[in-house]
């Protein structure tokens, strides 16, 4: 009943609600984008840690091998 009351909206209104609803979309893409690009910088870094990591234990076994003389050390326990 209420709907059959109002005033149809102006122009400006119209106008106005369309700009909102544009930029509302917008800003979601844009914080989709974000999401996206975060995930992609914590997926780079994770991958860094792994490779570091993965290169500390070439260089330990290399030298644990060099300390023994160039025979391979068999681990303990």
């Amino acid at each position: 009943m209420a709907d059959l009351l109002q005033m149809p909206k102006s122009r400006r209104e119209r106008e106005e609600e369309e700009l909102a609803a544009y930029t509302a979309r917008w800003l979601q893409l844009a914080d989709a984008a974000l999401s996206a690009t975060e995930k992609a910088q914590k997926s780079l870094e994770l991958a860094r840690q792994e490779q570091e990591r993965i290169c500390r234990d070439i260089k330990r076994r290399l030298d644990n091998y060099a300390k023994a003389g160039g025979r391979r050390v068999k681990k303990v326990g």
